[in-house]
C-alpha cells in the first residue's frame, strides 16, 4: 500500500537533514549561542497537537489567567521583555527581547509550570508539549512571509503573531480570539493576573498573589511614539485579516467560529496531518544574503563551541568557551570569553 503524501514529503526532508549534517568540518553540538539583547519569535507545539490550551467554555477565563500569571513570573525574574503573544489550542506564539541572554531559563520556568497548570487544570498527570522544545527564531527587522502579497514591514513578525488564529480558519478576525493574545494590547500597557489557586497553593506558596505583564514595544521604528507605532500594528493587522478572510473565501472555507472553538474537547486531536522531520528555522530574514550571514555567524561558533568542548573533555579545564555560551557556563562553571565590542 503506497504511504501517505505527507509521510513521503517527510522521508525526503529526513533523508536531505540527515546528508546536510554530514557535510559539517566539525562534530555536531546542540547548544546554541544565547546572546543578550537579542529579539525571538518562540513557537511551542503540545504533545500530538491535542488541544490541551482550547479556551472552552468551562475553563477559558481561568486558563488564560494561568497563562498569564505564569508568563508575567518569568518575564520578571529573567528580565525578558514581551512584545506580542497569542496562544492558540495546540501550539503558541511569543514574540520576546531577551535582554541578559536567558531566554532558556526563562522558557523552562514558564513552560514547565504553565504544563502543570494545565494538568491540574484538565485532570491529567502527562507531558503537555510535544518533544524538541520550542523553536525560536531571530527575526529580521523586515519580515516577510512567503507567499503574502504584503511588502515587507518591521512590524511583520508581530502580525503574524496576532492573526495566526485567523490564519488558521479560527476567527474571522484576531480580537475574536477568546484565548489568551496580547491583540488589543497597547504598548505600554500593563495587565495584572492574580495567582491561580487550582494549581499554586492560595497560602503557602512563596509566589505573590498577582504579577503583571506590562507589553514593551520592539525595538523598530524610532521615529514614531508608541501609540503611532500600535496604530500602525493595528492596520496592518486589519490589512493581514482581509488577505486571509479573501484566501479562505477563495478555498470555500469558513471560520470556525468562536462558539464552536468553546465547544471543543481539549483532548482533541486535529484530524490534518502535520509535517515532519522539518528544519526549525533559526533565521527569519527575506535576504538571502543577510540570512547566509547569519547563519555563517552560528556557524562558526559551533565550529568554536566544539573545539572548546572537545579540549574541557580532554582534561583542559582551562579552555575558554565563545560568548554566547548558556549551559556549560551556568550548570558546570567553564570560562567563557568576554562580549565582542
Amino acid at each position: 500500500m503506497d504511504s501517505h503524501p505527507t509521510d513521503q514529503a517527510s522521508a525526503r526532508r529526513r533523508s536531505a537533514n540527515r546528508a546536510h549534517g554530514q557535510t559539517r568540518e566539525h562534530t555536531r553540538v546542540r547548544a546554541r549561542a544565547r546572546r543578550p539583547r537579542t529579539r525571538y519569535k518562540v513557537t511551542r507545539r503540545t504533545l500530538e497537537r491535542r488541544l490541551f490550551m482550547v479556551p472552552d467554555a468551562q475553563h477559558a477565563e481561568e486558563l488564560n489567567n494561568l497563562i498569564g500569571y505564569c508568563l508575567g513570573y518569568a518575564l520578571e525574574k529573567y528580565e525578558v521583555d514581551l512584545h506580542a503573544a497569542c496562544f492558540e489550542s495546540n501550539h503558541s506564539h511569543m514574540d520576546v527581547f531577551d535582554r541578559l541572554g536567558q531566554l532558556p531559563g526563562f522558557k523552562q520556568m514558564f513552560f514547565s509550570f504553565l504544563a502543570r497548570g494545565i494538568n491540574a487544570l484538565r485532570g491529567r498527570f502527562e507531558t503537555v508539549w510535544a518533544p524538541g522544545g520550542s523553536c525560536d527564531t531571530e527575526p529580521a527587522p523586515h519580515l516577510r512571509l512567503e507567499g503574502d502579497e504584503f511588502d515587507p514591514s518591521p512590524l511583520g513578525d508581530l502580525v503574524y503573531t496576532l492573526t495566526n488564529p485567523v490564519k488558521d480558519g479560527l476567527v474571522k478576525k484576531a480580537s475574536r480570539w477568546p484565548g489568551f493574545t496580547t491583540e488589543g494590547w497597547r504598548f505600554g500597557e500593563t495587565r495584572t493576573f492574580r495567582k491561580p489557586t487550582h494549581f499554586f497553593d492560595a497560602k503557602n506558596s512563596k509566589l505573590p498573589d498577582t504579577v503583571s505583564i506590562t507589553l514593551v514595544r520592539p525595538d523598530v521604528l524610532p521615529q514614531l511614539s508608541d501609540d503611532e507605532v500600535y496604530d500602525q500594528l493595528t492596520a496592518e493587522v486589519h490589512a493581514r485579516e482581509k488577505f486571509h478572510q479573501k484566501r479562505l473565501t477563495a478555498d470555500s472555507r469558513r471560520f470556525m467560529g468562536e462558539d464552536k472553538i468553546q465547544g471543543q474537547r481539549w483532548n482533541k486531536v486535529p484530524e490534518s496531518r502535520s509535517a515532519r522531520f522539518r528544519v526549525k528555522p533559526k533565521i527569519a530574514e527575506p535576504s538571502r544574503w543577510a540570512r547566509l550571514a547569519a547563519l555563517q555567524r552560528d556557524r562558526d561558533w559551533e565550529r568554536a563551541y566544539a573545539s572548546a568542548r572537545a579540549d574541557w573533555l580532554n582534561g583542559n579545564w582551562d579552555v575558554e568557551f565563545p560568548f554566547g555560551t548558556y549551559w556549560m557556563q551556568r550548570f558546570v562553571g567553564v570560562r567563557v570569553a568576554a562580549a565582542p565590542p
